[in-house]
């Protein structure tokens, strides 16, 4: 049985509208990316985390769940793996999936001498020891591959391990000539170049770099070579006492191959525009900054750029259209389409209405030459029968819709004429008979 055009015709609409609120509540909905950091106590992961904070607050169009890690190398793999989406990573160890978002920190690579020896240069580090601040795989690494590219024999060199919290003992007992704190200069970084000041003495405390770094920085360009100006690490007295040339490496954020571009765009959009109100919370984001776009140099071929943070860092951002205008025209196409399929809906039920009232009325006027034909009260009684259970069905239809009032107001005139005719054939009847 069918129902009313106009419910149906509603039900339609209905679901077309809930699909359309479907369709763009999921384009309202945020995506979610897994971003790999370091443990809690890491300057890089303080900067994530308020920064997937602020996300959150801001209720912006991508949102970040940390992953943790305790290793650049375990970052790296997992960005490899597909186990996160985004990861901070070190220049000297990176994931072959990884395209460069931005740079977090620069983390320059000096040696402070701490002990009672004459350390002035790298080839003086044979033969000592030094302490090497969160003396994990990649900082041991980093040092030995500095040595070799300095034509240093990392043998020579005695490496010792240290954690933060044990700096200050190794100093005491005399277990270090001098220390590689491979840090950021602000924030923690900073606060730890003081307290190891105030151990040795503002006075007596050195700090040498690697002078060879832009001769070195050519064989990696996973290093790059700078200079630290005066008062740099320290500001009172000055360290160091004089422009300073060392190497460094960086920490950055780097997203996976697939990730899509404008979505990388969005991303780093949000996170430059945000550094402010991170460095409230966490001083070192103020060194978040771009890395080169020059794809001629060597640092930036080997660690490229993804294509959505250089479209934003040259500001050659999409537009709403020109990112979604495909998908606007198909959307817009299959919304004609629907509406067309209502349409033509309505047009057949709206002729099968009139086809239902042509079928009744039809059936009327066979019932009136029945009613003029018939031969006696039985006949017509039969006659008068089929009317009323033809009118009962009328009124079904009525009521489901197979046919409209304009069509049951025909049906009904034509009903009328034919009880009529009957109480004339009636009376002939009568008058016949007496």
């Amino acid at each position: 049985m069918l129902t009313r055009p106009g419910p149906l015709i509603a039900t339609l609409a209905f679901v077309l509208l809930g699909t359309a609120a479907l369709v763009l509540s999921f384009m309202a909905m945020p995506t979610r990316l897994k971003v790999g950091v370091g443990p809690d106590d890491r300057g890089h992961a303080r900067v994530m985390a308020a920064f997937a904070r602020k996300l959150h607050d801001d209720r912006a169009p991508v949102r970040l769940t940390l992953v943790r890690k305790q290793s650049f190398t375990e970052l790296a793999r997992a960005l490899d793996a597909g186990e996160v989406d985004l990861a901070v990573v070190r220049s000297n160890v990176m994931p072959r999936q990884g395209l460069t978002v931005a740079v977090l920190h620069e983390l320059p690579m000096v040696f402070v001498v701490v002990g009672k020896v004459r350390l002035n240069s790298l080839a003086d580090l044979r033969h000592h020891r030094v302490g090497v601040l969160r003396g994990t795989p990649e900082n041991l690494d980093l040092l030995d591959n500095v040595l070799r590219l300095a034509g240093i024999d990392p043998s020579l060199v005695t490496k010792v391990p240290l954690e933060p919290e044990a700096m200050a003992a190794a100093i005491d007992q005399k277990q270090v000539d001098a220390i590689m704190p491979l840090a950021p200069l602000q924030g923690a970084g900073r606060a730890r170049l003081l307290a190891l000041a105030d151990r040795v003495g503002h006075q007596r405390l050195r700090v040498l770099g690697v002078d060879e770094g832009e001769a070195l920085a050519v064989s990696d360009p996973a290093m790059e070579a700078i200079e630290l100006p005066r008062g740099a690490l320290i500001g009172n007295p000055p360290l160091p006492a004089d422009t300073l040339p060392t190497l460094a490496v960086t920490q950055r954020l780097v997203a996976g191959m697939k990730l899509p571009v404008s979505l990388v765009n969005d991303l780093t959009r949000l996170l430059f525009t945000s550094r402010v109100a991170l460095a409230a919370e966490v001083p070192s984001a103020k060194s978040i900054h771009a890395p080169t776009t020059d794809t001629g140099e060597g640092l930036a071929a080997a660690l490229p750029l993804h294509p959505g943070a250089a479209a934003y860092f040259s500001g050659d951002q999409n537009r709403f259209f020109d990112r979604y205008g495909d998908l606007v025209y198909v959307g817009a196409m299959a919304l004609t389409g629907v509406f067309s399929g209502v349409g033509a809906l309505f047009s057949y039920l709206m002729a099968r209405q009139r086809r239902n009232a042509a079928q009744f009325t039809h059936q009327l006027l066979n019932l009136l030459e029945r009613v003029r034909k018939a031969p006696d009260e039985a006949a017509l009684q039969a006659v008068e029968r089929d009317t009323d259970e033809l009118l009962a069905l009328a009124f079904g239809r009525l009521s489901s819709g197979t046919i409209g009032s304009e069509q049951f107001d025909t049906f009904a005139t034509v009903n009328d004429s034919v009880q009529q005719a009957i109480g004339r054939r009636a009376r002939q009847l009568r008058a016949v008979r007496a």
